[in-house]
């Protein structure tokens, strides 16, 4: 009775520590996702607003901004955007709205997705090691680079989470056999193909390897990957034939409602022969950073440097333990998958210009092998510490997770605190290829006869003005090339003009000197948020020198 009594109150211990890490790692991941998520980072990049302002124009008219139907690829700015994003959003506007917050939304999501999926597949690599999967949790929601990807909406950031769940849905299929997993697997794989474009080389190239793997250890299923191939295969469907088209130059055209698309700009040139170069481009874009503030943070490394070590020593110990182990399909063998997509990533991206976001799919599998050495450090460090006195073994574990803890703990305090704490942002303003939507600014000159007769200078280019007047696609009438002079009716975007009475002026900060000058000729000046408008009128000013935000309901929440 006693025994059972005991054993009952450590099942209640160890329930009540893995609910209290839980909620400790969910917490966490609201606050590094979800704080200041309309100003962390300020401003919109210029994918991310292409981006938004084609998936309100989806889901409000059908079109794109181009005024094409459901394109299964985007053109964007010419070169093409991945569609997985804008759709989801587009489906969140239409029942939001148009908001940052909406904006951004898909970005939390995926990164949430990552997160539970993550845990639930650490769960599979460590069967009855209840804080591995914390472990793995609690890097996904600390490390800068899974922070930055999960808070705006550059659309091949989503191929992180949407990865995680396809090697779920994948691991699970081949561990249970079912054909229900396997169609699962085949959804997310072509989902995936949705996420990023290098998904086309890496998901076939990975799924070749594992192939090659499964019949080695006598684990293929003809039935289950022809149950995976018939969703993946229609799901890639319109992808290809947009290659087709491209490839070929042949004109687009109209699979059902969506749109097969012509890009003005094929950019399948960007895939070239491997290099050590770029090995050594890609290795600095997983562990360091590539210089762009809002993929990574200067000084703060993408998984923290400590991570570098770990992921070496579980790369030895998952290949030391791949050579002894045939036949069977367990936690090593799903280990084993992970690293043959982390090959397939990290092979890709030696035969490009990589970045950390070009690179976002590696990083659950880094984290994985990362969690492997520490696991493997701790065994050194409890035999250790057995072979000098027995019985210290598990003190010498527990004290090596507690480090290791307190290590990852300090990483995140510096990172955080420059992070959220205001530094970033005054170091780093404005990012590079951001900027600012103005939807306040525009909205008090429609609201003036005489501004609204002016033309208004704006240093944000044409996608910030569209986002910022959410105006129907179909009289924009936008272009791949800008509209000559960069003209939109009375706006002139993307510049400022000749100083001159006979103007408005959207002017973010940055511009101070020439700020001054229109000050000292007698301009009225109204501050918003990191921008401002200046402008002369003959009539009433008090209207627009003294807004009420409450009167206001701006189409886009500036933050």
């Amino acid at each position: 009775m006693e025994q059972k009594k005991a054993a009952r109150e450590g099942l209640r211990t160890k329930s009540m520590l893995k609910i209290l890490c839980f909620a400790g790692i969910l917490l966490l991941f609201l606050v590094t996702r979800v704080w200041q998520l309309t100003l962390l980072p300020f401003g919109l990049h210029a994918d991310e607003a292409g981006m938004a302002y084609d998936a309100w124009c989806l889901s409000q008219y059908g079109v794109d901004r181009y005024l094409k139907p459901w394109p299964v690829y985007l053109i964007n700015f010419g070169g093409g955007q991945n569609a997985l994003y804008t759709f989801v959003c587009a489906v969140l506007m239409k029942i939001f709205g148009c908001s940052i917050q909406v904006i951004r939304a898909p970005a939390v999501i995926f990164s949430f997705l990552n997160l539970f999926f993550g845990m639930k597949l650490a769960e599979k690599l460590y069967p009855g090691r209840i804080f591995m999967p914390f472990a793995v949790g609690g890097l996904i929601t600390i490390c800068p680079c899974f922070i930055l990807a999960g808070r705006f909406g550059l659309e091949s950031n989503l191929m992180l989470g949407m990865s995680t769940v396809f090697l779920y849905c994948f691991t699970s299929a081949i561990e249970q056999g079912k054909l229900l997993w396997y169609v699962l697997a085949g959804v997310t794989g072509g989902l995936l193909l949705y996420t990023y474009a290098p998904t086309y080389i890496i998901l076939p190239f990975f799924l070749a390897l594992t192939l090659i793997y499964l019949l080695f250890i006598r684990r293929f299923v003809l039935k289950g990957w022809l149950a995976m191939a018939v969703p993946m295969g229609i799901l890639a469907l319109p992808l290809i034939l947009v290659q087709i088209v491209n490839m070929f130059d042949l004109e687009e055209f109209q699979l059902g409602c969506f749109t097969i698309t012509k890009l003005p700009v094929y950019r399948a040139a960007e895939v070239e022969g491997f290099a050590f170069a770029k090995l050594l481009r890609e290795l600095n874009s997983i562990f360091i950073g590539d210089g762009l503030a809002y993929n990574s943070v200067a000084g703060y490394d993408n998984l923290y440097g400590i991570t570098i070590l770990f992921v070496l020593l579980g790369l030895m110990k998952v290949v030391r333990t791949c050579k002894r182990r045939k036949g069977r399909f367990g936690s090593m063998e799903f280990l084993i998958v992970i690293l043959l997509w982390f090959l397939s990533v990290f092979y890709f991206e030696c035969h490009i210009e990589s970045n950390v976001n070009r690179t976002n799919g590696i990083f659950f599998a880094v984290v994985v092998l990362a969690v492997e050495g520490m696991d493997g450090l701790r065994i050194l460090v409890c035999k250790a510490a057995g072979s000098v006195r027995r019985g210290m073994e598990k003190a010498a574990g527990y004290g090596t997770a507690i480090l290791l803890c307190a290590a990852y703990l300090f990483c995140f305090g510096r990172f955080g605190t420059y992070y959220f704490g205001g530094m970033y942002s005054e170091e780093t303003y404005l990012l590079p290829i951001f900027e600012l939507p103005v939807s306040e600014a525009l909205e008090l000159i429609a609201q003036d006869e005489e501004l609204s007769g002016k033309v208004t200078w704006m240093t944000g280019t044409d996608i910030y003005y569209a986002i910022s007047t959410l105006r129907d696609p179909h009289e924009l009438r936008m272009q791949v090339d800008e509209w000559p002079d960069n003209r939109f009716e009375n706006f002139v975007v993307g510049g400022l003009g000749p100083v001159s009475e006979e103007y408005n002026y959207i002017i973010r900060d940055g511009f101070e000197e020439y700020c001054e000058q229109l000050r000292k000729m007698g301009f009225t000046e109204v501050r918003f948020s990191k921008y401002s408008l200046f402008y002369k009128s003959e009539g009433n000013e008090d209207f627009l020198s003294c807004p009420k935000r409450g009167v206001y309901t701006p189409s886009l929440d500036a933050g």
